[in-house]
């Protein structure tokens, strides 16, 4: 695990510069995808869209793929993470070749989608390259704190201080789906190269007790720290509260 601590404003060119040497290495790469307000607040998608349509990188060959989506809600809901991805990345993006892949949520057989979402995990081979943001609560993807995690895809129970944060996007509260579809640890492990982006000082506690705490299902960013190849990108804020 590498820590790296940027000017926010240097954190997008960062993450654009990682990402094209991956699709350098092997432009076939899988690519996984991340929800939430960091990578619209730096400009993350942004700068790949503008590297794409300046023909600087292209995604000709490369396949997507996120970890979760929210449960009960259909896949066109305006507050969906397929919505989120298609409004900021995947529409914008003109050598997008392959459909992205992100679970059902609104599935019939919740159980029998994670089956097939780790199949297909399998037969992509896992993900190449994972964008993945920090929770407040120390959760990647929707891998909440709890007593275990689950190797495989299954569903998670949102922890009920995160969903107040999603409200404002549905007409109240209780409107708010209280489960989501996530890979497991399986799948997080199995990712090649993991870059993880996490901003403010609203996120030092966790950032101190995900990488320089012990490893634990508490805190589930913590087995990053075990990962061969995850690359934390911090700000100054985030990274307050640890020794480099």
């Amino acid at each position: 695990m590498k820590i790296e601590v940027l000017p926010a404003e240097e954190i997008k060119t960062r993450v654009a510069n990682l990402l094209s040497e991956q699709i350098k290495r092997n432009p076939k790469s899988v690519l996984g995808m991340t929800t939430g307000s960091s990578p619209l607040k730096y400009g993350i998608y942004q700068e790949w869209i503008r590297r794409e349509q300046a023909g600087e990188l292209s995604f000709l060959e490369a396949r997507f793929i996120n970890p979760d989506e929210l449960v009960g809600i259909p896949a066109d809901h305006p507050e969906s993470y397929r919505t989120y991805m298609q409004e900021h990345l995947f529409g914008q993006l003109q050598t997008l070749q392959y459909e992205p892949q992100i679970p059902d949520g609104s599935s019939m057989d919740l159980m029998a989608e994670c089956q097939r979402f780790d199949q297909l995990l399998s037969d992509l081979g896992y993900v190449d390259w994972q964008l993945m943001g920090l929770g407040l609560n120390g959760h990647i993807a929707f891998i909440e704190p709890s007593d275990h995690i689950p190797a495989k895809t299954y569903i998670s129970q949102l922890f009920e201080e995160n969903r107040p944060t999603h409200s404002p996007h549905f007409g109240s509260e209780e409107e708010v789906p209280k489960q989501s579809i996530t890979i497991g640890l399986e799948a997080v492990m199995k990712s090649r190269n993991i870059v993880l982006v996490a901003t403010g000082d609203n996120k030092a506690d966790m950032v101190a007790k995900a990488f320089a705490g012990p490893i634990t299902t508490s805190v589930p960013a913590s087995f990053l720290q075990l990962h061969t190849s995850a690359t934390i990108i911090l700000d100054a804020a985030a990274a307050s509260k640890i020794s480099l």
